[in-house]
């Protein structure tokens, strides 16, 4: 029973690179990315590809990192140089990822079951390759949550802050609003990529398919994080983030422990998500808003 647990719990941290990806356009730059479903499935398809032909796990998933922000600057120059409504420029790119995973993978699956990673070195904790995954998955959701705090105090990361909270004030400043945004959605959609990698390489094969729903899962993650920390500075919004993600997995974990049919499983994420934006909804005398907008925009 507890092994299940912590698979949950693996889980959960490697969509970490999701919840924050989706953290950073949605919260941050205010900008409804649905670009996520298709880097998602890119980042695993490419990463699953260039492993399967011998290449290092490093440069595999810096590969992914790399197509998942190209995928991301698509987006952002949709939007900032042709004017598309943000939705409609995400579910443009998006549309055309397919298409160029299938064409890149070379089928609708590739398999990674005779991969072998470092990982095996690590301690095991008494819980076999999950363990190990478990303290790999950390070390990576600790790495990308101080990378992201620190970015974000950088000028740089209060310009893009700047964007999302008043972006009229913004240029008024001197800041290119342009660039700030198609900058910010390569990083979110990076990030996304890394987590497609990631979770390929978890679960032992990566799908054409593996992206649908990804931007409901970061949603569900920064709701639930939000949520139960109702976070006041960046770095406690970066981590209610990934809790979020480990959370939501917890959870879709139980929900099939109870004995739900996959099939409904869908039905299950979606009243997860209505029950969390109730419970953000709540105010707590001296606490801060529960949108935990403030966290993401503050200077």
């Amino acid at each position: 029973m507890l092994t299940i647990w912590i698979g949950a719990i693996d889980m959960g941290l490697a969509y970490a690179g999701l919840a924050l990806g989706v953290y950073l356009t949605l919260r941050v730059l205010n900008f409804a990315d649905i670009t996520v479903d298709g880097s998602f499935a890119l980042g695993g398809g490419s990463a699953a590809l260039l492993l399967s032909e011998q290449v290092a796990p490093p440069l595999a998933l810096l590969a992914a990192v790399a197509l998942g922000a190209l995928a991301g600057t698509v987006t952002g120059l949709i939007h900032t140089r042709l004017g598309v409504n943000d939705l409609f420029a995400g579910i443009l790119t998006t549309t055309g990822l397919y298409s160029i995973t299938l064409r890149l993978m070379g089928r609708s699956n590739i398999p990674l079951t005779d991969l072998k990673l470092s990982i095996s070195q690590l301690p095991q904790l008494g819980f076999a390759a999950d363990g190990q995954w478990l303290i790999a998955l950390l070390l990576v959701a600790v790495g990308l949550i101080a990378l992201l705090a620190l970015w974000l105090a950088t000028d740089l990361g209060l310009a893009l802050r700047a964007i999302g909270n008043n972006p009229v004030m913004a240029r008024a400043n001197g800041i290119s609003t342009r660039r700030g945004l198609t900058l910010g959605i390569a990083v979110g959609n990076g990030l996304v990529a890394l987590a497609g990698a990631l979770v390929a390489l978890y679960q032992g094969f990566a799908d054409v398919t593996m992206g649908i729903g990804s931007l409901i899962l970061g949603l569900g993650a920064v709701i639930v994080g939000e949520s139960v920390l109702r976070p006041r500075t960046v770095p406690m919004a970066l981590l209610a983030v990934v809790l979020g993600s480990v959370l939501f997995r917890a959870m879709i974990a139980l929900a099939l422990q109870l004995g739900m049919d996959p099939v409904d499983l869908k039905l299950a994420t979606a009243l997860l998500l209505l029950a969390a934006l109730g419970l953000g909804r709540l105010r707590i005398p001296g606490v801060a808003d529960p949108a935990g907008r403030e966290a993401g925009r503050q200077s």
